[in-house]
């Protein structure tokens, strides 16, 4: 799993699971309001869009064994 930008509230991990399915858990930070400017106006100026797969998140099972089956492309994003 890996978080883009912070969370303030703090996360509840089992270690032992992630150490034996040798999972990991990592997170990077956005950029300054700046860098995220440039990024858009340039994905918009070359008509970039991301290629995702949307997961209801009551979905997450039938997520995790699709990226599992290695059936998914790019980004599974789960969604509320």
């Amino acid at each position: 799993m890996h978080f883009v930008g912070a969370t303030l509230e703090p996360l509840d991990i089992n270690v032992f699971s992630l150490i034996m399915a040798q999972r990991s858990v990592s997170g990077s930070p956005v950029g300054s309001p700046a860098t995220i400017k440039k990024m858009l106006d340039f994905a918009v100026q070359h008509d970039i869009k991301p290629v995702v797969e949307m997961f209801k998140f009551d979905q997450i099972n039938e997520a995790i064994a699709h990226l599992e089956s290695g059936k998914a492309r790019y980004r599974i994003v789960l969604e509320r």
